[in-house]
């Protein structure tokens, strides 16, 4: 599940036109190319498979550039599992930027996030909690809480997938701010294009109130 989330994160990176310019067209190829596979009546095995070939299709133009931005030899490296899987994951967050909507619905109905669940639960194990007051909520892409502690500090919590809670969240988040809840979080590396490098945000996965 993490490495979906920081998939949906993904939706945040901008793209410079000149240094980043050779990303946004693959992304744009694989969004058209995972945008004309027909997802009836398809085994979950194909479809991941016609995923795969949709990325080695629009990743070849440009191996060069891939060879060279990520390590990854597309003549040497695609017999190499863990090579191709790492760009995969590479392929999927450029994919989010350009097409979420698109490319979640392929991942959610082609069974990879069967694959990404199977990490929850060495998620879990290294959850955090947290009780305190919501004293403010920001709606952008993504809906972030920020929670005082009873310590004192002021940490914000990102909502980004199904999160647990007590209450109808998707319908009374915004009365939360004066409340206090009790969450469970985890933290994950997502890239942020602001200051070139990756940074550590908070995921929400239980809020419930007091």
């Amino acid at each position: 599940m993490k490495k979906l989330i920081i998939l949906f994160f993904s939706i945040f990176s901008l793209f410079s036109y000149s240094q980043e310019d050779f990303k946004k067209k693959i992304a744009q190829d694989a969004c058209k190319c995972i945008g004309e596979i027909k997802l009836e009546k398809k085994s979950k095995e194909m479809m991941q498979m016609q995923l795969g070939l949709c990325f080695i299709k629009v990743s070849t133009p440009y191996k060069e550039q891939i060879k060279k931005e990520y390590g990854i030899d597309l003549s040497k490296d695609i017999t190499n599992d863990e090579k191709m899987g790492e760009l995969g994951e590479k392929l999927g967050i450029l994919m989010v930027s350009e097409c979420a909507d698109t490319f979640i619905n392929f991942v959610d109905q082609s069974g990879l996030t069967d694959e990404y669940a199977q990490e929850s639960t060495a998620e879990e194990n290294s959850a955090e909690f947290m009780n305190g007051e919501i004293t403010k909520i920001e709606k952008d892409a993504f809906v972030i809480f920020y929670l005082k502690g009873d310590n004192g500090i002021l940490t914000r919590f990102y909502w980004i997938s199904n999160v647990d809670s007590n209450i109808e969240l998707e319908k009374k988040y915004q009365d939360l701010v004066g409340k206090k809840v009790n969450i469970t979080y985890y933290s994950a590396d997502i890239f942020d294009h602001k200051i070139n490098d990756y940074r550590k945000v908070n995921i929400l996965s239980m809020l419930k109130t007091e």
